[in-house]
């Protein structure tokens, strides 16, 4: 006797089989879409000293341009002579920033942008010949330098504010025009920059702290970030010269627990950065998983 089929017999099993293809699915769509996936969080910093706002303002455009192109998420500039809050805000909506902080509005400002939010810890000008700006954004302390050849006590002054976030486990970086040498880049400097005074106190100083020079670790080749031809013949009567003037002074350091996470780390030697600055960008990237996981970044 033939025996009735119950289609309720394979009902769990059906049930089961389709929240299987469900649940296979919906780990698929996550992974393809990032959520869930240890896919590197990617911080990429730009550190810019722009010869007086851009080569005198005349090259405002070009210099936007360029940042715009580098897709950067924090951006560290030098020598803002005639800007503004109100003006680095618009200029770094521009390149995609809608957060931005300048250290003053006369002499020779430092600033910040970001594509988050930012904190300002402190803008420090007395004691310093430029002074330095201390601010806070994708949960890591940033200090925006432009040192005076000699004046180490400005070094000096900022080590210590950095050593006690170090002790809270924050995060640092330390960034900007050193006008100062890099012990690494000796045998370069007496080989080629004979028209240049070596002094190495302020990298000395930053490195014996524990913090590690993003760009030597990626690119030790890289031995270059002024002059450019731009200040031919001003500063410079001709190319030979500026060849024997050609150093690094400007750096990004990283506390030796970000640097482990630092991803790359060079200097842009473009040929439209000639027209813009006499100094090149440097251009430094972290994998900031870690610090995100670790609940320093709140927006500030």
């Amino acid at each position: 006797m033939l025996q009735k089929f119950d289609k309720t017999e394979n009902l769990p099993w059906r049930i089961n089989s389709l929240l299987l293809k469900f649940l296979t699915f919906f780990v698929i769509a996550l992974n393809v879409i990032g959520v869930g996936a240890d896919e590197p969080d990617v911080l990429r910093v730009v550190n810019w000293n722009v010869l007086y706002g851009f080569n005198h303002k005349k090259s405002i455009n070009q210099g936007v341009g360029w940042l715009k192109s580098q897709q950067a998420d924090v951006v560290a500039l030098q020598e803002l002579n005639g800007h503004s809050q109100a003006g680095l805000e618009n200029l770094a909506r521009k390149w995609g920033h809608d957060h931005a902080a300048i250290l003053k509005e006369n002499g020779f400002p430092v600033g910040l942008t970001s594509s988050k939010p930012i904190e300002v810890v402190s803008r420090e000008v007395k004691g310093f010949h430029h002074g330095y700006l201390h601010c806070k954004t994708h949960g890591i302390h940033f200090f925006v330098v432009h040192f005076w050849p000699g004046k180490f006590n400005e070094v000096n002054v900022i080590l210590d504010k950095v050593l006690l976030l170090l002790r809270q486990e924050e995060r640092v970086v330390i960034l900007g025009d050193f006008n100062g040498c890099s012990r690494k880049d000796e045998s370069f400097l007496v080989a080629n920059a004979k028209l240049r005074e070596r002094d190495y106190t302020f990298v000395d100083r930053v490195e014996a702290k524990g913090f590690v020079d993003v760009v030597y670790k990626h690119d030790p080749s890289a031995k270059i970030s002024c002059p450019s031809p731009i200040t031919i013949p001003r500063w410079s009567k001709d190319l030979a010269e500026l060849k024997l003037k050609r150093y690094r002074i400007d750096f990004v350091f990283a506390d030796n627990v970000l640097a482990k996470d630092s991803r790359s780390g060079t200097i842009s030697l473009s040929k439209e950065i000639d027209e813009i600055s006499d100094h090149y960008p440097v251009i430094v990237e972290f994998d900031v998983s870690k610090v995100r996981k670790l609940g320093k970044d709140n927006g500030g």
